[in-house]
């Protein structure tokens, strides 16, 4: 049995692509079974719900099985007993992480939004056929990655894999299928600053210390105007109790492109000139991967 698993704080790739990488796997005559490493967030039941699928079983110890990872490649976001496991296969759109192999293995990683755009490809390079749940797991996934192709990791590879997969989803109006994705995705009712920053975590290496950056993305900054004193005692909290030399909460607003930065940690210091009448403010900014972490990145080096 291969365990398909996707990271830590799990957004809806992570949990899309365990699914679809499944299947992929069932496909070809093997065993395979998707599981989760943590609680599911407001977007992803709603697509879960929307595709009829249940969730993949919560599993966080993997010692002795043999697995595939889906949307990361960094030990940090594995579960901690990973090097006891054997790594069969990776498909991931982020940089290529820490991770490492006794044996060869099968690896897709391409620089587009989102894994289950990558799966798509795979799915059409075997011929095997994508059913009509499949379809609604993995456009939801693409455009959730590409926050409604807005994203500027968004590829024409991702916008030419949604244009197909809405034909088997049978969506006649993707405009409506976006907005009620994004409205989902920017439902943060009843959330406590703790949750909002484990919503859509991620740890890095820089200097052999470790560094977090979670995101929240929102469909107007004022959402979480009440909570800006909370959410930076989450971060020091998280700084003390983990060690972390810098932890970072994305606010993202989808709507204006816009995404402010609550920092906190011994390396804040780093960060505060670039501060504007109280806060670190960067405009037409949505993404993690291709624009925060990098510049966060080239600060503390």
């Amino acid at each position: 049995m291969i365990l398909v698993i996707g990271h830590k704080n799990p957004d809806s790739d992570s949990i899309c692509s365990a699914l679809a990488a499944t299947e992929l796997l069932k496909a070809r005559g093997l065993k395979a079974k998707p599981i989760r490493q943590g609680e599911i967030n407001y977007e992803t039941k709603y697509i879960l719900k929307t595709a009829g699928v249940e969730e993949p079983e919560l599993i966080t110890s993997i010692a002795g099985k043999k697995v595939w990872l889906v949307d990361y490649t960094d030990l940090s976001q594995a579960p901690d007993d990973i090097n006891q496991a054997e790594i069969l296969g990776i498909v991931d759109h982020h940089r290529l992480g820490d991770v490492t192999t006794v044996n060869p293995l099968e690896v897709w990683i391409w620089p587009v939004g989102c894994t289950c755009t990558i799966l798509f490809y795979l799915f059409q390079m075997e011929e095997i056929k994508i059913t009509y749940q499949l379809a609604i797991l993995m456009i939801s996934a693409i455009l959730s990655d590409t926050v409604g192709f807005a994203s500027p990791t968004c590829t024409q590879k991702d916008r030419k894999a949604v244009q197909e997969l809405s034909k088997i989803a049978e969506i006649e109006d993707l405009d409506a299928f976006i907005k009620m994705l994004m409205i989902a995705k920017t439902n943060i009712k009843g959330l406590s600053a703790t949750q909002l920053v484990e919503k859509d975590l991620k740890m890095y290496l820089v200097h052999a210390r470790n560094v977090l950056v979670a995101q929240v993305e929102l469909a107007a900054l004022e959402q979480a105007d009440s909570m800006i004193q909370a959410l930076g005692f989450d971060l020091e909290h998280r700084c003390k109790e983990n060690d972390l030399a810098l932890a970072v909460l994305m606010l993202t607003d989808i709507t204006t492109n816009r995404t402010c930065l609550i920092y906190r940690g011994e390396w804040a210091f780093k960060l505060d000139k670039f501060w504007k009448k109280g806060m670190l403010v960067m405009e037409n900014t949505l993404s993690r991967k291709k624009q925060v972490w990098p510049w966060i990145q080239a600060k503390l080096l």
